[in-house]
């Protein structure tokens, strides 16, 4: 936390934090404090004043401070623009804090849905997600009796839940090209089993009993028919994704086959040249396969073969030489993972150019969370256009 209150100060214009902490009675100053940021003993002295506030504001500033934090970053601040629109005061902000501050004082509901849509689009391609396919340019049937059937199944489905909120939400988003689409998001929130923790109740430590808010989300995108789903349980995903779809976007009595968005890396047991499908206007330089990791059929065992992006021969060349006629990549052996690294070239922020890796795992693991939209175009767009998603 220590951290974020520091980032915070620094970052956040000092007439924006003279109006939040002491227009909002948060903190005290001493009468001499000078408020300029370009001071490094305004920097401590602030923090101090931040650290040391009263216990009973303390921890709603801190909560305050983590959120607009968490918001200043890429995904944090697309998704405020999104919500809060070509509003003038939001846009005249002088920095990501600063906005995402604005945004938390002025439009309370907006910042809380600009979270939801930031803590998507920070889960989209982990473990906890997964994309299916289904019918493309429906409408979401938001009515009460559909709503109450969801509830009812997915209550049901979970077993130990009893209780199910959901919230709608739309956005609209640009694809690698600069055309805007639509995304229509479902949120919710069910009951777990309850636990219990020991608090203080004024003087004495007590046992208080509480049911923990466990959380689910689905996204649609009527244009091209794909279904995300993002639940920390494997097992529920297909289960909502099939839900959501015969249940909101169906048409008359209808009903669809949801299909599984994997990746097939079988592609990568051969050399492949992925520049070829490249647009100039991307700004790649070159795109290599740095590392792969096979398994034998049946077997819980593995072996990794890996190359530095500086080494001048591929990878499948290096393992023609090292392994001859007992070469991995030309047996039975499976690829349960491959490391692409791309190199950007150089422009106005990179100036040497910037090398990423993404990590691709089998059957639909994808490490392009957290990424720029620059560096998203490889999932976004590319990882089709060379074949490795496919459609199940």
């Amino acid at each position: 936390m220590e951290t974020k209150v520091k980032k915070f100060i620094r970052n956040t214009p000092e007439e924006d934090l003279k109006n939040f902490l002491v227009g909002n009675d948060i903190i005290e100053v001493s009468d001499n404090f000078k408020w300029d940021g370009k001071s490094k003993k305004y920097h401590n002295d602030l923090f101090c004043f931040i650290w040391n506030c009263e216990d009973g504001k303390k921890q709603n500033l801190f909560d305050t401070i983590d959120r607009v934090h968490g918001m200043s970053d890429e995904l944090g601040q697309n998704a405020l623009c999104c919500v809060i629109g070509a509003n003038k005061d939001f846009l005249d902000q002088k920095s990501d804090h600063a906005r995402s501050l604005w945004a938390y004082t002025n439009h309370p509901e907006k910042f809380k849905t600009a979270e939801y849509f930031s803590s998507y689009d920070n889960k989209r391609k982990s473990k906890e997600w997964n994309a299916f396919v289904g019918p493309k340019d429906r409408e979401i049937d938001k009515s009460e009796e559909n709503i109450a059937k969801f509830k009812n199944l997915v209550l049901e489905h979970f077993n130990i839940s009893k209780k199910l909120q959901i919230e709608f939400n739309s956005r609209s988003k640009e694809d690698v090209d600069g055309n805007e689409f639509k995304v229509c998001s479902l949120m919710a929130f069910h009951d777990d089993l309850p636990k219990s923790i020991q608090a203080f109740d004024q003087d004495k430590v007590v046992t208080k009993y509480f049911s923990p808010a466990k959380d689910f989300s689905i996204s649609y995108e009527p244009a091209s028919g794909l279904i995300e789903v993002i639940s920390n349980s494997k097992d529920n995903r297909e289960f909502l994704a099939k839900k959501f779809a015969n249940i909101f976007l169906k048409s008359a009595d209808d009903k669809f086959e949801i299909r599984l968005k994997k990746y097939n890396l079988a592609k990568f047991k051969s050399y492949q040249d992925l520049m070829k499908d490249v647009d100039l206007k991307d700004g790649i330089e070159d795109i290599k396969v740095t590392l792969i990791k096979l398994k034998p059929l049946n077997s819980k065992n593995s072996t990794t073969l890996e190359s530095p992006f500086s080494e001048k021969r591929t990878i499948y060349e290096i393992a023609e030489n090292w392994f001859a006629g007992n070469n991995p990549l030309s047996s039975s052996f499976e690829i349960k993972k491959v490391k692409l690294s791309i190199k950007f070239k150089a422009d106005t922020k990179n100036p040497r150019g910037k090398l990423i890796h993404v990590n691709i795992t089998d059957p639909n693991g994808c490490d392009l969370k957290d990424r720029t939209e620059k560096e998203k175009i490889i999932g976004d767009k590319y990882l089709e256009k060379w074949g490795i998603v496919e459609k199940i």
